[in-house]
């Protein structure tokens, strides 16, 4: 009788931190994702910028698979800074409360600032 109730304690145990790891593992593969997805956004916003024109619909969209970026721009003594964030969705196993993931990059626009100013709201 006893064996059985340690039994399925242990089994309970064992599934709760393999969700718990499995979660965490897939919120860091997750941030990784939202900071590439940032990145990009930011660099094909500023190739934009310097060639055809700033867009905001490359920073500030939202993708067929759910991941939402959204940039702005934000001024401070050493010149005009974009901020892109990027929001990866997910569903946790175990722990709800680490979905979306979310990750953010920032770059100073030299030269570019009056531009990119018109284009994207202040942060």
């Amino acid at each position: 009788m006893h064996t059985s109730i340690v039994l399925l304690s242990l089994g309970m145990a064992v599934a709760v931190i393999t969700g718990s790891l499995s979660d965490h593992a897939e919120l860091i593969a997750n941030r990784n994702m939202a900071a590439a997805r940032a990145e990009r956004a930011l660099a094909a916003f500023v190739d934009g910028c310097g060639s055809t024109g700033c867009n905001s619909a490359t920073v500030n969209t939202t993708r067929l698979d759910g991941t939402v970026l959204s940039g702005c721009i934000s001024h401070s003594p050493g010149g005009t800074i974009l901020r892109v964030k990027a929001r990866v969705p997910w569903s946790p196993t175990v722990f709800t409360g680490l979905s979306p993931s979310t990750a953010t990059s920032a770059v100073e626009l030299h030269g570019l600032g009056a531009a990119a100013a018109i284009a994207l709201a202040p942060c």
